[in-house]
């Protein structure tokens, strides 16, 4: 029992360290040497409990986007009851796409991931957006139809985003994260006279939500 406990608490350490230097240094930046010294580990222990970096960045980006979609429902269902689940993903993209234009931190491990194709490779909370739908309106689409679409979705999204840092798009956040609900919605086969309809709700019901990023992406409401 006093093995297990050591145990946990190392693997705490460890996930807990991690996070703190990918928000102040970024994904690329951050080493497993770093990472082991100062957490007070070593490379050796990191692996056992994680196995790669890529496998840490996951664990900590997934654990943010479950908070954010937690805090950001519960919001949701305060304030507008019955509001419908594309809706919610809607008002969902805004948030997530405010956050990442107020909190650099975020938005740089965010891309990071995505320049990287960390997110393409293993199982990431997108895939739930997709599911939910599909689950809620029926839409008959099976898992490997649900994953191929949530991972064209944030290609998709990162693509949008690095073109307009770029200066190739030049256009607000607004209307980005307008095009990124727009084409997620597209790609379900909504009506278009449906999405506009969802479009033109959300953006006044976002503005309601009030969700930010803290240091560590501790997601605060």
């Amino acid at each position: 029992m006093a093995n297990y406990k050591t145990g946990l608490e190392t693997k705490q350490k460890i996930y807990f360290t991690a996070k703190q230097l990918f928000y102040e240094y970024g994904f690329i930046k951050t080493t497993l040497a770093e990472i082991a010294k100062v957490s007070g580990t070593n490379k050796a222990m990191v692996a056992y409990y994680f196995k790669n970096k890529n496998n840490l960045a996951l664990e900590v980006y997934n654990e943010y986007m479950v908070a954010n979609k937690v805090k950001t429902q519960k919001a949701i269902d305060e304030k507008f009851p019955g509001c419908n689940v594309v809706l919610k993903t809607a008002i969902e993209y805004r948030v997530q796409n405010r956050n990442c234009r107020l909190n650099r931190h975020l938005n740089q491990f965010y891309h990071e991931l995505c320049d990287t194709n960390t997110l393409m490779k293993s199982e990431s909370a997108s895939v739930g957006f997709v599911e939910n739908i599909n689950r809620s309106y029926k839409l008959g689409l099976d898992r490997l139809e649900v994953k191929a679409l949530a991972l064209a979705n944030l290609a998709v999204v990162h693509g949008l985003h690095v073109s307009r840092d770029d200066g190739y798009l030049d256009c607000s956040s607004e209307y980005l994260a307008e095009m990124e609900i727009r084409l997620l919605f597209q790609s379900l086969r909504f009506e278009n006279s449906f999405i506009d309809q969802c479009i033109e709700e959300s953006r006044a019901m976002a503005r309601e939500i009030k969700i930010q990023v803290d240091k560590n992406f501790v997601v605060v409401s």
